[in-house]
């Protein structure tokens, strides 16, 4: 199954990402952290850029962050503290 996404007005066909593959043990994320694997989120002003969560994880001092990788490429990887993501002035969740 292709997923398609809308950057810059046209469509764009997008690989999913077999999750179960790449972390087989998601028992209790939900409950545990803030930011979902798989979820999805743009930067204000800059939509070019699609960033899906692929780890989620807290540092040494219990500060939540998440590994993005860009959706079109998968070549570009950044890491971003949960409160950065949830800034809406920041990223917004697709």
């Amino acid at each position: 199954m292709t997923d398609f996404l809308i950057v810059n007005g046209k469509r764009v066909a997008v690989e999913p990402i077999e999750r179960a593959a790449l972390y087989p043990d998601q028992r209790g994320q939900a409950a545990r952290y803030r930011i979902q694997i798989g979820q999805r989120f743009y930067r204000v002003g800059y939509t070019a850029v699609i960033w899906q969560a692929m780890s989620v994880y807290r540092d040494a001092q219990g500060l939540e962050h998440a590994t993005l990788m860009d959706e079109a490429g998968r070549l570009d990887k950044k890491t971003l503290s949960a409160s950065v993501l949830l800034d809406r002035s920041q990223y917004r969740l697709i």
